[in-house]
C-alpha cells in the first residue's frame, strides 16, 4: 500500500503534490481494469477524482469520469444512487465549501481522503474522511465520517 499526501491552498480538495498529480487530461475510468499496477491506476484515478470534485469543484465531471453507473452510498444522510448524489454534492458545492490538509491513502482496491472542510455560510469546520471501493479503476461505494473541529480540542494536533 502507498501513502500520498498532497496539500492544498483553499478548495474542496486541490490536489498539487508531485506525488500524486492528477492527471492532466482525465480517462474516463475502466471496471474491467486490472494487472500488477491496478493499485498505482487506483490512487492515480483517486487523485483524479479529487482533483476535478475538490479542486475544481466540478462534481459531475469528477463522477462522469471516476464513478460511471454502479455507485453504493453509505452515507445516511443521502439516498443510493449516483444521481442522488451528483445533486445532493453540487448543491452543497454551490452553497460554499473551502478544504486543506488533503491526504490520499489508497491500496487493495480501497482509498480515502481525509481532509479538512470549512462550510463558509455557516462557518462551521469538520475533519472529513471520504473511504471508497474501487472495480478496476472505477469508484463504485463510498462511506463518510465528519467530526466537527470547534477549535477548543485539548490535543493541539488532533485530526491532522
Amino acid at each position: 500500500m502507498r501513502f500520498i499526501k498532497i496539500y492544498f491552498a483553499a478548495v474542496l480538495l486541490c490536489a498539487t503534490s508531485a506525488l500524486a498529480k492528477p492527471p492532466s487530461k482525465p480517462k474516463v475510468c475502466s471496471t474491467k481494469e486490472k494487472g500488477p499496477d491496478l493499485e498505482e491506476k487506483q490512487q492515480e484515478a483517486l487523485a483524479g477524482f479529487a482533483h476535478l470534485f475538490l479542486d475544481k469543484q466540478d462534481v459531475k465531471a469528477a463522477f462522469d469520469t471516476y464513478v460511471p453507473g454502479e455507485y453504493i452510498q453509505h452515507n445516511p444522510f443521502s439516498a443510493q444512487g449516483r444521481e442522488v448524489a451528483i445533486e445532493f454534492l453540487a448543491a452543497s458545492m454551490a452553497a460554499g465549501v473551502k478544504t486543506s490538509n488533503l491526504t490520499i491513502f489508497g491500496g487493495q482496491g480501497y482509498g480515502s481522503l481525509h481532509y479538512k472542510m470549512v462550510i463558509l455560510t455557516s462557518n462551521e469546520t469538520y475533519s472529513v474522511l471520504d473511504y471508497f471501493r474501487f472495480k478496476g479503476t472505477c469508484i463504485v461505494e463510498h462511506w463518510d465520517v465528519l467530526q466537527t473541529i470547534t477549535g477548543n480540542e485539548t490535543n493541539p494536533i488532533a485530526y491532522f
